[in-house]
């Protein structure tokens, strides 16, 4: 199906997928491998490897270069569905959490033929995103009294970024633009362990935030084979909000405003793709993401600039090795699959159950077929399966942290995790011409 349609850019702001940073006086937990790379339906049902496609439009998603080899204009509607499924068994049976209830995200994309030699498209997306909910109790047993219980995480980060792409000529194109994040929502619950079970007082914290980033991308078309990439820069979100404490936590003379800056990670693309066979195309693509700028995240009291949360997580730089296959059934109907091992960035030591993260592989298969009058179906299947992770760590373990209450990686997050997704996506392109 090798279609020059035009206009891809999208929304798969895949759910959400979790972050961290608590309050309550002394302790935080952090959360981390928030990272969302599904950007659409086809993209969902090639594992993502779609960097260096020329012949998609939904490919504009993931390099804005594409855009280059695609004349006229287009547009692109999905439906991703994500149902989430996490649990931990901490000894004294296996608890779910509760945020593993089916979530829609609708996805959208757009682009424009200028002239011969400039494109124009907006992409989006949900490149970060997460949420996990545990019940309370969960790990009552386990942190110290004082220290803040996790019990809701969430982040929902919406990306738009518009771009323009530069046709070097036949064979070649660049392209460059903004990435505006919105922060839609931030939560970082807790309980404050107070020593007995049922006296546990709650601690919120809410906020948002915006910050902006750049992107830029390459692409090369040799016929039977093409090179490409994209690169997003690292970006700053500024979060303000408010955090809600047992009374006498803060002083009266205090206002519960509070202010933290989440640094989002670079995330560099690069792939290669074979037209093998007039009806097969094979790319291998690899995704290096930069976590270890994500280090330290600080909550500070608005008014005095008085630290209330310092939560570490000193995480690794991350790669994930991805395969898209794609077989031309007929002139008019594309088969596709994918396969990812994705690594996380976070080990033990900085571990915590607001981000239970672990070394996955996702498994994917999905289909295209195009209409009359410019239009194309797309649906798209994906299994994403964690690795089983057992944290088994010494109690006398002791953080080199500025906080005598960081928790992460201590013995109190010691337990069984088991993670799986399973995404489903349909979607319909428009091609004008």
């Amino acid at each position: 199906m090798r279609t020059h349609y035009k206009k891809t850019l999208q929304i798969s702001r895949l759910a959400l997928a979790c972050s961290a940073a608590l309050l309550a006086m002394n302790q935080t937990a952090q959360a981390s491998g928030f990272a969302v790379p599904e950007l659409n339906i086809t993209g969902l049902a090639l594992s993502n490897a779609m960097v260096a496609n020329p012949d998609s439009l939904s490919a504009i998603a993931y390099n804005p270069a594409a855009m280059a080899f695609h004349t006229g204009s287009a547009i692109e509607l999905g439906l991703l569905l994500v149902e989430p499924d996490l649990s931990v068994d901490t000894g004294s049976g296996t608890v779910d959490s509760e945020a593993n209830d089916v979530v829609a995200i609708p996805a959208f994309t757009a682009f424009t033929q200028l002239n011969e030699t400039w494109s124009l498209g907006l992409s989006v997306n949900a490149p970060f995103g997460l949420e996990t909910e545990w019940p309370a109790g969960t790990f009552d047993a386990q942190y110290p009294p004082g220290t803040t219980i996790p019990t809701q995480s969430k982040l929902e980060i919406v990306a738009f970024s518009p771009s323009v792409a530069y046709k070097i000529n036949d064979k070649a194109s660049l392209s460059g633009g903004v990435d505006y994040y919105w922060m839609r929502e931030v939560i970082f619950n807790g309980d404050i362990n107070a020593g007995m079970p049922g006296s546990n007082p709650a601690a919120d914290l809410e906020g948002d935030g915006r910050g902006v980033g750049f992107n830029l991308g390459f692409m090369v078309d040799q016929g039977r084979w093409s090179f490409g990439g994209s690169y997003h820069s690292e970006a700053n979100i500024p979060i303000e909000g408010t955090v809600d404490l047992p009374a006498g936590a803060l002083p009266s003379f205090l206002t519960n405003k509070v202010n933290a800056d989440l640094k989002l990670p670079w995330r560099l693309q690069v792939g290669v793709r074979n037209q093998t066979t007039d009806k097969l195309a094979i790319e291998f693509d690899v995704t290096r993401t930069g976590w270890s700028s994500f280090d330290t995240l600080v909550v500070d009291q608005d008014q005095l600039g008085t630290n209330i949360v310092t939560s570490l997580n000193q995480w690794d730089d991350a790669n994930a090795y991805r395969i898209g296959i794609s077989y031309d059934f007929s002139q008019a109907t594309q088969l596709r699959i994918g396969y990812t091992f994705d690594e996380t960035p976070q080990d033990d030591k900085f571990y915590s159950p607001r981000i239970p993260d672990a070394d996955r592989q996702l498994f994917s298969l999905g289909v295209g077929h195009t209409l009359s009058n410019g239009w194309t179906i797309d649906a798209g299947y994906m299994y994403v399966k964690f690795d089983d992770r057992t944290l088994d760590i010494d109690p006398t373990f002791v953080h080199a942290a500025p906080d005598a209450g960081e928790t992460n990686g201590t013995s109190a997050v010691n337990g069984d995790y088991e993670s799986s997704v399973h995404l489903f996506g349909i979607g319909i392109k428009k091609h004008f011409m």
